[in-house]
């Protein structure tokens, strides 16, 4: 497509998501007709077409086939997000070691607002997950609890692009990391600055909170860069997260 439609189909695109807001359009509701949608936007059948594939890409919208399909709203994904920007760190040469920089970079501040802002709920989420990471502490099923438990801190913190970027980072580490997991006493050090870490926020002890989590996060890149320096290495891939 010349760049001058391309640039119109993602005008397009930007148009038909400000009036997925602004008609308060939830996920599942089905967008007007082809035929009523060309009008609206007063473009040509392909420039339009070409704007929901991008939408669709982005994860905004499902297009469905068959009688009665067409455009149907749907939500973008922590898993979107995290295919794009692994896409644009593949053409940056970032490699793992970036990306638990990262962490230990946003981790502590993320805990220290968890601390301040988390909800009763947030808080029995936290805790119902530590009491699974501390039966899975000998399974293989230790690694997967442990990240969600960041997760649900990182939503925890009031802020979403907290919650995101954390979940993002661990959709793209999850293989690398595998290959490697930790060793019992690895896990065992974890779940003791976790526990120190949930107790913070349940006190709302947000300097506390951000100590112990920097001392976690910044042990666990440590342990990982001993265990096996080639892993920090590798390079970030686009495909499909996690």
């Amino acid at each position: 497509m010349p760049a001058g439609k391309a640039k119109r189909a993602l005008q397009v695109a930007q148009a038909i998501v400000s009036d997925i807001q602004l008609n308060a359009r939830e996920a599942g509701d089905r967008l007007p007709q082809e035929e009523d949608m060309l009008a609206r936007y007063e473009v040509a059948r392909a420039t339009l077409r070409e704007a929901l594939r991008f939408l669709e890409l982005q994860g905004v919208i499902q297009l469905q086939l068959g009688r009665g399909g067409g455009p149907v709203v749907s939500r973008p994904q922590t898993r979107d997000f995290a295919s794009s920007l692994s896409l644009i760190l593949q053409f940056m040469d970032t490699d793992l070691r970036a990306l638990l920089e990262l962490r230990e970079a946003i981790a502590p501040d993320m805990a220290a607002k968890a601390a301040a802002r988390a909800t009763n709920a947030d808080l029995a989420a936290l805790s119902d997950c530590y009491a699974q990471l501390e039966r899975d502490r000998e399974t293989a099923g230790f690694e997967e609890t442990n990240r969600r438990f960041h997760d649900l801190l990182g939503w925890a913190s009031g802020n979403p692009t907290f919650g995101l970027l954390t979940s993002a980072l661990h959709l793209l580490t999850r293989d690398l990391a595998m290959e490697l997991g930790y060793s019992a006493q690895e896990r065992a050090g974890q779940l003791r600055c976790l526990a120190r870490v949930l107790n913070a926020v349940r006190l709302r002890d947000a300097d506390g909170a951000r100590r112990h989590m920097e001392r976690l996060v910044k042990g666990s890149s440590e342990y990982l860069a001993a265990r096996s320096p080639e892993l920090v290495t590798q390079k970030v891939r686009w495909g499909d997260p996690g």
